[in-house]
């Protein structure tokens, strides 16, 4: 760590991938603005302990999965422990705060304990429906869970059932950087050079001079093409290939819409898969995708396009995003479970208009027909299709919902307000934080 001010170490699975990773990069150059050196260690050798992680992510999701297998996990949290305690420590022992995130790196909480001042947790997991969370998995968690001095959550109704009045609890939502290569405003001259690219991804490509060592665009679109114009109408969910995004109903859906649109296309857009970094269900969960699309009647299948971004190339990755959104006529996240939409406060602050999933932390950032719509969670019936045809069609509500949508994220869902609000937490100061929803 660089010298002077305080130092705070974020210690996660990965520094590459998700939403974890997404926050953390978000909140570094605020916290070095306020005077913190940052540090920030990836304990990655998950290996045979994936399966672990996985357990423990759903049980605190709320997802339903039979008894709670504690043998199986306390064995992969045995691997994990054993490839990561080592490096974690002697990172933690030249930190005054140390924030763990997710329940399989909590799980170092003990090591730490001896050699740190203070520990965090951020628990960015969770149902709003706090009788499906998997009481086994906290009891699990327990010990490492009695160690740490605080507990950060999303949103108030994410925390579990009896913890409510547990003095080291945080509510501080993530937030996102509006100065990142994903969320930055940028010339119309750079949109328009990328988007020749991108809507037919056209494999690799080299965004526009950023000073970046990183901005090569690589997208695959495994044979499902590009759009058919560059103008072309079409619906965006940006998601990792996970059974909770609810992808598949997404194109089970849309071919109820396409039935009576004949020029809207969908366009899911998913990361990287390293079958090393990545649970095991990712790859089935685009392979499922995959079958589902060939299963379409022709017309339609042609307006179905899955493409997957290439080994991360930061700076590239998030450029295409960023002019993704910017370019789709509706953004939607169809997820059926969700802490928090990082991809829909994203999308919010590109003045989309999004349709979400009346679940979770997403009900909580999109009021519905004010900054966006909401729809219950579809495995392809419902209301999905019919709401999303309103998203695309109500030309006085896209206006109206697009510039709530970006003054939504302005005032509650930034990433400074967040970091002033831990670090206050962490240093016994005074408040500044405006983000608590």
């Amino acid at each position: 760590m660089n010298q002077g001010g305080p130092r705070i170490l974020h210690v996660s699975t990965t520094s590459k991938l998700g939403g974890v990773s997404e926050v953390v990069r978000s909140e570094l150059p605020y916290l070095a603005e306020l005077g913190w050196q940052t540090r920030w260690v990836a304990a990655s050798d998950l290996d045979e302990a994936h399966d672990a992680a996985f357990v423990l992510h759903n049980a605190l999701y709320g997802v339903p999965a039979g008894d709670f297998p504690a043998d199986q996990v306390r064995s992969g949290v045995s691997r994990f422990l054993a490839a990561n305690t080592e490096a974690v420590v002697a990172a933690a022992r030249e930190a005054d705060v140390v924030v763990l995130h997710d329940p399989m790196v909590l799980t170092l909480a003990t090591a730490i304990r001896p050699v740190t001042p203070k520990i965090a947790w951020r628990c960015h997991v969770g149902s709003e429906d706090l009788e499906t969370i998997d009481q086994d998995a906290i009891t699990f968690l327990r010990p490492q869970l009695d160690v740490v001095d605080h507990l950060l959550f999303s949103h108030h109704s994410l925390i579990w059932p009896g913890w409510q009045d547990d003095s080291r609890i945080i509510v501080v939502p993530p937030g996102i950087d509006p100065r990142s290569w994903k969320n930055r405003d940028l010339p119309e001259e750079t949109y328009e050079a990328l988007w020749s690219d991108l809507h037919a991804a056209r494999g690799t490509c080299l965004a526009q001079d950023t000073g970046e060592q990183d901005a090569r665009i690589t997208l695959d679109d495994f044979g499902t093409g590009g759009l058919r114009a560059p103008g072309s109408p079409f619906v965006l969910q940006v998601s990792r290939w996970d059974p909770l995004k609810g992808q598949l109903g997404v194109v089970r859906a849309f071919a109820r819409l396409a039935e009576d649109d004949p020029d809207t296309e969908l366009v899911l857009v998913g990361p990287h898969i390293d079958d090393r970094q990545n649970y095991p269900v990712n790859r089935r969960v685009w392979q499922d995708l995959m079958r589902a699309r060939q299963e379409l009647d022709s017309p339609v299948r042609e307006r179905v396009h899955i493409w997957r971004f290439g080994p991360v190339q930061r700076t590239g990755e998030d450029l295409a995003l960023n002019v993704l959104r910017r370019q789709a006529r509706t953004v939607v996240q169809n997820s059926s479970r969700e802490s928090f939409g990082l991809t829909v406060a994203e999308a919010m602050w590109k003045r989309a208009v999004v349709v979400g999933a009346d679940v979770d932390g997403i009900s909580a950032q999109i009021h519905d027909g004010v900054n966006g719509l909401l729809a219950p969670y579809t495995e392809g019936e419902g209301p999905w299709a019919d709401t999303v045809r309103r998203s695309l069609t109500d030309e006085a509500g896209r206006s109206r919902w697009s510039t709530a949508a970006r003054a939504t994220v302005e005032e509650r869902y930034l990433s400074r307000p967040g970091v002033q609000r831990q670090t206050a937490a962490f240093t016994g100061t005074p408040d500044t934080g405006k983000n608590t929803p």
